[in-house]
């Protein structure tokens, strides 16, 4: 038996050609969530002033004083011509000699 070959023309089939490889990219995308923190502060300083007012109140007094000094004749009467009577003072006004205790 033999061999036929089909329709065609005689010829050898073609040979296969082959391209370089096409790439296809697919992406995808995930998300993760990063804090950042920053804090801040607020203070709130409340002032408060004490005046203090100072008074010097003065006031004024007055006394009265009274001294007092006793004064007497002295020892009694000297011996001598001038120790007569009418030679001592007052005499002859109506007062007394003064005559303290010896």
């Amino acid at each position: 038996m033999r061999h036929r070959r089909p329709f065609g023309c005689g010829m050898p089939p073609t040979p296969t050609v082959v391209y370089p490889t096409k790439t296809n990219e697919v992406h995808t995308c995930t998300e993760s969530e990063v804090k950042h923190i920053h804090p801040s502060h607020t203070t709130c300083v409340n002032h408060h002033l004490v005046k203090n007012t100072h008074y010097y109140p003065h006031t004024t007094s007055y006394q009265n004083t009274v001294d007092q000094v006793n004064v007497y004749g002295g020892p009694g009467p000297m011996q001598g011509p001038w120790n007569t009577p009418g030679n001592q003072p007052g005499l002859g006004q109506g007062n007394q000699p003064n005559r303290m205790p010896r």
